[in-house]
């Protein structure tokens, strides 16, 4: 009778978009009237994945996952 712990695995992966602001440039030529050129700011998507592997022996599920459910783990977008 050797009883073996069971494995489990638990991943959480977020979609994190973060648009930085536009930059404006104005511009001024001796001849034209002065106007202005809108850079749109660049969009970031990333994709984190935050993985818990581990074993039952080890690790109570219960605390692990706690009130946030089986997804309530990891950090902030952008951390």
């Amino acid at each position: 009778g050797l009883a073996c712990p069971e494995p489990f695995a638990v991943t959480r992966s977020d979609t994190c978009v973060i648009k930085y602001p536009d930059t404006v440039v104005d511009i001024v030529e001796p001849d034209l009237p002065p106007y202005s050129v809108i850079y749109p700011g660049p969009t970031l998507t990333t994709f984190p994945q935050h993985t818990i592997v581990g074993s039952t022996a080890l690790l109570d599920l219960g605390k692990l996952l706690g009130s946030r459910g089986s997804h309530g783990f990891g950090g902030r977008c952008g951390s």
